[in-house]
């Protein structure tokens, strides 16, 4: 699940991890609103971007409660695989998409 605002840019980074959690790690995704008190619903947490790919995020605070996703100091199983894959793909260790790369010449 990723939020679906406004507010969030329709980054490549973004949407190719979708991809990638829907087509190489089997995992139904999906756009939509992600209310504070659903935060018990997911089991990692994650913000993604061109530099950081996807960095994991440990907990979240809201007033006196705070919610802690997979842990507060380790990467989850799947925030894991999916910037593996993506990193992998930029190097060019995992094959990538089909008309993902596309060789300039």
């Amino acid at each position: 699940m990723t939020p679906f605002s406004p507010s969030i840019l329709p980054s490549i980074t973004k949407y190719s991890l979708l991809y990638l959690a829907e087509h190489r790690l089997g995992l139904e995704v999906e756009e939509g609103d992600v209310y504070i008190d659903q935060l018990d619903d997911f089991k990692e947490a994650g913000a993604c971007g061109t530099a950081a790919v996807i960095t994991p995020i440990g907990g979240i605070q809201n007033g006196d409660d705070f919610h802690v996703f997979y842990s507060e100091t380790e990467v989850g199983p799947v925030t894991r695989q999916l910037y593996d894959e993506l990193c992998g793909i930029q190097f060019g260790e995992r094959q990538a998409p089909e008309d993902w790369i596309v060789k300039v010449k």
